[in-house]
């Protein structure tokens, strides 16, 4: 009787670090992401975009869908706005999967790169796959969301500007 009731708290035991916990929320559901215009990462006219050689932007659709892009720089800086969100939509017709372009998208004078991805929510956390060993982790707070991508010794944290539709 006593090595049942060890098999049985040990199987729950692992049961309970296997599943995921049980809340009344849906591991699904959406949250109020912010789905009007886009986000720009932060000196992406500056240091940054100098740096890597590419403006960084992106945006996010119902159904956990986001977008990404990476437009060669100083050429993002003369990219508006609206462009941008036509950009956007244009990707967003061509695939409703997880998809990789090179394109301008018979839009832009100069080619540049689209990911399309979705959002995913363990444990109740935003992430998406960005390119690192480790999935990103999103947070939004006022007109800016906040993305940490793992590091080797300390995490990243780059921040994103809201920018509005018009």
């Amino acid at each position: 009787m006593k090595s049942i009731n060890s098999f049985m708290l040990v199987s729950l035991l692992v049961l309970g670090l296997v599943l995921p916990p049980v809340t009344g929320a849906s591991e699904n559901k959406e949250d109020p992401v912010i789905y009007d215009g886009y986000f720009s990462r932060e000196e992406n006219d500056g240091k940054m975009a100098r740096l890597t050689g590419k403006s960084h932007y992106v945006k996010f659709y119902p159904g956990n869908r986001v977008i990404r892009l990476y437009i060669p720089h100083p050429y993002s800086l003369t990219i508006k706005p609206d462009l941008m969100l036509k950009v956007f939509e244009k990707v967003n017709s061509t695939t409703t999967g997880i998809a990789y372009f090179q394109s301008t998208f018979d839009l832009l004078d100069e080619k540049i790169i689209a990911y399309t991805d979705s959002l995913k929510r363990p444990g109740g956390e935003l992430m998406f796959d960005c390119g690192s060993s480790a999935p990103c982790r999103i947070f939004f707070e006022d007109n800016i969301m906040k993305v940490i991508k793992k590091g080797v010794i300390n995490d990243n944290l780059i921040h994103y500007e809201h920018v509005m539709d018009n």
